[in-house]
């Protein structure tokens, strides 16, 4: 199971699911998966916030599975049994798909939905045959086939599988239900860990750096003046009453001390839903410069570097926050101190590998570094191509912070002079809107400035 799949099944139960009237506020819905396996994640950890009766079936026994089907193509259920039927990385191994479609529209409700996610892309993979990838028009066809309604599909933008997903009803009941809004409430959401275990040891408990991050975003707003400004994270709103410029926070729950200035707004969603069921593209100008500060694991904070750069220029400048654990108790997935990065701290070698035409500028902020990332390309497909894979491997080879993270190896001072040559620099390219051969003149600059580090 790759993670973007377990995305887009969040972002349609929260289209499809969660704002019908006559399901979304149901807790005894009966669910059926179909090829509900566990294999290196699944969907129950989601379909488990739905508060519903789960049914999983499966060709082979093992963890997930309640029922062995008998026959591939026949379902053991009366019709008419589920509200919600699921399958997702099933349809590809099956010789006759179509009929497991068939059998899946006989067993849901006159009332319920089918949601199907089946790969557009990607290498083989024989579980224990992989026979087909799916076009943009096969939800289509596949509806046709079963004498059902096609609500919506779409094409996964994460890589390698690219899913197809597509969400189907037996009858629609109203016209309501296809135009729904989304629903944008946490129900779903993945939990943030505000708890850590109590005594943990004075060591472990403290940040490093130079200069405070607050501080130094100060100065890069003083220096960069930029037109727009975003953030990922909004908290207290300190933060984000620095811009003088039109900014937009994104916090689902924003503990804002004081009133905003009209140019100041936030959008009280997760940055994946603001980025995918949100029109985000209406509300965003170009992006001069922005904060991540969202959740504190890697697969978050890479799908937030990748959304920002998809809306900033060659002239932006975008941080991550969080890339240097003071402490490797710091640095764990899971929380187990106050002081906490996650692995935020993976970003850095993954954009090293997959980026190399990015510039990266490691910056000894306190409490827990910030990682500058120049030279953004909004068409760059690198990372979005090989998301899964990328997070998946980041996941389970590299499990504790090497020694070079927690020690800064190769930081940089916030308050180097380097860092405000840059800032002027890129200054007057925005303001000629000109950025022709601008990572090459910085990149030339940045490494003559030695005997400062800078990755590549």
């Amino acid at each position: 199971m790759h993670p973007s799949s377990i995305d887009n099944l969040r972002f349609a139960l929260q289209k499809h699911v969660l704002p019908d009237p006559a399901l979304g506020t149901r807790t005894d819905l009966k669910v059926l998966e179909v090829g509900s396996a566990y294999f290196n994640g699944g969907y129950r950890q989601v379909l488990d916030l739905l508060e519903c009766q789960y049914t999983g079936v499966d060709l082979e026994p093992g963890a997930g599975v309640d029922f062995v089907l008998e026959d591939p193509y026949v379902l053991p259920f009366s019709d008419s049994s589920f509200d919600l039927v699921i399958t997702g990385n099933t349809f590809e191994h099956a010789d006759f798909f179509w009929r497991t479609f068939s059998e899946i529209c006989r067993v849901v409700s006159p009332t319920g939905v089918v949601i199907v996610l089946v790969p557009s892309a990607g290498p083989v993979h024989r579980y224990p045959i992989d026979s087909y990838r799916f076009m943009p028009d096969g939800m289509a066809s596949m509806a046709k086939h079963a004498g059902v309604t096609l609500v919506e599909s779409w094409i996964n933008p994460y890589g390698p599988m690219h899913d197809a997903v597509g969400v189907f009803r037996k009858e629609v009941t109203s016209p309501s239900l296809l135009n729904m809004a989304p629903d944008l409430s946490l129900r779903l959401a993945t939990k943030v860990q505000n708890t850590f275990p109590p005594n943990v040891p004075v060591e472990v408990e403290h940040g490093a750096g130079t200069e405070d991050c607050y501080d130094f975003l100060v100065r890069m707003h003083q220096q960069l003046q930029p037109d727009f400004y975003v953030e990922i994270g909004v908290e207290y709103g300190a933060s984000l009453r620095l811009a003088a410029c039109p900014a937009l926070g994104i916090d689902p729950a924003p503990q804002l001390k004081k009133p905003l200035a009209e140019h100041h707004q936030v959008s009280l969603t997760t940055s994946d839903d603001f980025f995918h069921l949100t029109d985000a593209a209406s509300q965003l100008a170009p992006i001069d410069l922005s904060y991540i500060d969202g959740m504190h694991q890697i697969e978050f904070a890479l799908k937030d570097f990748m959304n920002i750069e998809k809306y900033s220029h060659a002239g932006s400048v975008i941080i991550v926050d969080d890339i240097y654990p003071a402490h490797p108790v710091q640095g764990a997935r899971i929380r187990e101190s106050r002081f906490w990065t996650g692995d935020v701290w993976k970003l850095i070698d993954i954009l090293a590998y997959a980026r190399p035409d990015l510039i990266l500028l490691p910056i000894d902020t306190s409490p827990t570094g910030s990682l500058m990332i120049l030279c953004a390309d909004p068409d760059n497909r690198n990372l979005w191509n090989n998301y899964d894979f990328t997070v998946q491997n980041a996941i389970a080879i590299t499990t504790e912070p090497p020694r070079a993270i927690v020690e800064r190896t190769g930081k940089i001072d916030p308050k180097d002079p380097l860092l405000e040559h840059i800032f002027s620099i890129l200054l007057e390219a925005r303001k000629k809107q000109d950025y022709t051969g601008l990572r090459e003149y910085l990149r030339h600059f940045i490494s003559g400035a030695l005997p400062r580090t800078v990755i590549k």
